[in-house]
């Protein structure tokens, strides 16, 4: 009987074993549960990071990207409009619509909108046939490739030895005939004849356009806007040759005589949320200079 109630009161060694690895199970469990916890939060900081890293890459490839299709165009504004041509200068008063010989349009230029002529595509086509517009206003062509009905068009004749410039749109093409029919509102030099290998370009008014709303900067050269990038805007400060700014709207005077360079900055703004729960926003910018233009003045 005394030892029955001496065993009841000393457990025996298997429990007490039994006690200790439930104990030592715990606290594993435990030290798991805390092992693991961190490694959850660093893979979450990780993945986090990560993902924070890949928006603000995109932001800031997009705003090169549009920075660099910007300043591309602006540096060859103008090309394929004959303003170094003696009577087709900027400026020049003898022309019914001096207008054409400007190689941005200063009615659309603002801190947030440039137009301006360019020829995009660099193509020229040639004269296979003296062309004076006072006879006849059919222009006949080596090819017809580019132009279109509504095309506007410069004809520059430096090339044959002369002085003269012509801006007209294209009323018709036949590219079997390869001739262009001109719209009889051209403008000219008077008494200008374009002798056989004159060139002729297809110069449409390129824009790009930054609406307020931040919705995305666009580009259009006559077939509608095309969106470059979502959720991006555009600021344009125009500078003197003295590093003067010139405030928009620019004036003819502004054009012919100051302008020479642009500041374009282009700020993107990521789609989605960083992990801190706001967007990510870059901005980037880059000066380019305006080519040395035959001002008339």
């Amino acid at each position: 009987m005394s030892d029955m109630a001496a065993e009841s009161q000393h457990p025996h060694p298997a429990e007490n074993d039994r006690g200790a690895s439930l104990l030592e199970a715990l606290v594993s469990i435990l030290i798991i549960g805390v092992v693991f916890g961190g490694l959850v939060t660093q893979y979450s900081s990780s993945v986090a990071a990560s993902y924070d890293h890949s928006l603000r890459i995109a932001a800031q490839v997009q705003a090169q990207a549009v920075l660099q299709t910007v300043i591309n165009e602006l540096r060859v504004l103008g090309n394929g409009v004959p303003f170094d041509q003696a009577n087709f200068q900027i400026g020049e008063n003898t022309l019914t619509d001096p207008t054409v010989t400007e190689p941005i349009d200063i009615a659309a230029t603002t801190a947030t909108h440039i137009a301006f002529r360019l020829n995009e595509t660099g193509a020229v086509h040639l004269l296979t046939a003296d062309f004076n517009p006072v006879s006849s206003l059919t222009v006949h062509l080596t090819e017809t490739t580019g132009i279109e009905v509504g095309s506007e068009i410069y004809l520059n004749n430096s090339v044959v030895g002369g002085d003269d410039g012509l801006y007209a749109t294209v009323q018709e093409v036949n590219a079997a005939a390869k001739t262009a029919v001109l719209n009889a509102d051209y403008v000219t030099t008077v008494g200008a004849v374009f002798d056989t290998g004159t060139i002729l370009e297809v110069v449409p008014i390129v824009s790009f356009d930054s609406p307020n709303d931040g919705s995305g900067i666009t580009r259009d050269s006559g077939y509608g806007p095309v969106l470059l990038a979502e959720n991006s805007s555009m600021q344009l400060t125009y500078f003197s040759h003295d590093g003067t700014t010139l405030t928009p709207p620019l004036t003819n005077t502004d054009i012919v005589n100051s302008l020479r360079s642009i500041l374009v900055q282009i700020t993107v703004t990521s789609p989605k949320n960083l992990s801190t729960g706001v967007p990510y926003s870059t901005t980037i910018e880059q000066r380019v200079g305006i080519r040395n233009l035959n001002y008339v003045f």
